[in-house]
């Protein structure tokens, strides 16, 4: 009978022994496995925190950085509206000269040595015409042409003034390690292979990663892009001033035009010569012309606006 309890109590021994020893094992390692996602945990929220308070930094730096430059930005804007008084006078007085000049031209030109009136004829009239016209429009482009070089030149330098401000906050950024690369904090398999606990980890730990790097690139993006989107702005500004006077100029030679055919018309009339369906047709001419010249610049414009709104996005996202 003892010989058969010894046998019955080896064979419970042989039969669970192993056992116990595997989840002996089975235990330790999901120890181990839990301190190790612990301290993972850890440093992901050490790192978040230092992320979290290096952006808060920034914000704040770049708030005063602002704050400066615009008031230097300021400076550079009393000095256009200073520099556009002067232009303005200079305008004035040569329109002044133009108009003086012009109606000592025409009194001249249709009074004798006597100051009796001679009739003017219409070639007269519509040639005087046309020159004050000409010269009027001359003035008006010089005129805008000065304003638009001292605000392309304004421009520059305020650029210059930003592309300063834009290098400081990169420079910011870099020391608080917001234009650079986070390396993931990885599980590694502990007892042969990852779980799929660990596995599952990863995968929103490197997405984590990517997404601060995105909202860092974001945050400073203004300041990695603003020379070139200024560079852009001013750029069109230069296009935009070239259509405008370039229309102006195709449109001012059909007023001229017109002036010219009103002229002729009022010499006419005095001589009771006036041919009304021609003069009328020449008008409806001119008018039509004018609106597709019109037309054709507003589709230039539109193409422009929905292209560059493409565009600003496209620089805003690099």
């Amino acid at each position: 009978m003892t010989s058969i309890l010894r046998l019955v109590t080896l064979a419970f021994a042989l039969l669970f022994e192993p056992g116990h020893a595997v989840a002996a094992e089975d235990r330790e390692l999901y120890q181990q496995r839990l301190e190790a996602q612990r301290e993972r945990q850890q440093q992901v929220n050490a790192r978040n925190q230092e992320i979290n308070a290096a952006r808060s930094d920034f914000r704040s730096f770049a708030q005063e950085l602002k704050k400066d430059y615009r008031e230097q930005v300021k400076i550079l804007d009393t000095e256009l509206e200073l520099r556009k008084v002067d232009i303005n006078a200079d305008h004035d007085a040569q329109v002044a000269d133009a108009e003086a000049e012009y109606q000592s031209r025409i009194m001249s030109a249709y009074m004798n040595p006597e100051g009796a009136k001679t009739p003017a004829t219409p070639e007269q009239l519509s040639a005087d015409t046309k020159a004050h016209a000409d010269t009027l429009f001359s003035l008006k482009k010089q005129y805008a042409e000065a304003l638009h070089t001292e605000d392309i030149a304004i421009e520059k330098k305020k650029d210059a003034l930003w592309t300063e401000m834009d290098q400081k906050a990169l420079d910011e950024a870099a020391t608080l390690g917001l234009t650079g690369t986070y390396q993931p904090i990885l599980a590694t398999p502990i007892g042969g292979e990852l779980t799929r606990q660990e596995e599952r980890w990863n995968e929103r730990e490197k997405k984590a990663v990517a997404k601060h790097e995105e909202q860092n690139r974001k945050l400073v993006a203004e300041f990695r892009n603003g020379a070139k989107l200024r560079q852009w702005d001013i750029d069109n500004l230069e296009e935009d001033f070239r259509l405008t006077w370039e229309e102006k100029g195709k449109v001012h030679a059909l007023d001229a035009e017109q002036k010219v055919v009103n002229s002729m018309l009022m010499g006419a009339a005095q001589g009771g010569q006036v041919d009304q369906q021609q003069w009328m047709k020449q008008i409806q001419e001119l008018g039509a012309e004018k609106r597709k010249i019109s037309t054709g610049y507003r589709k230039i414009r539109d193409k422009n606006r929905i292209e560059r709104r493409e565009q600003r996005k496209a620089i805003l996202a690099e």
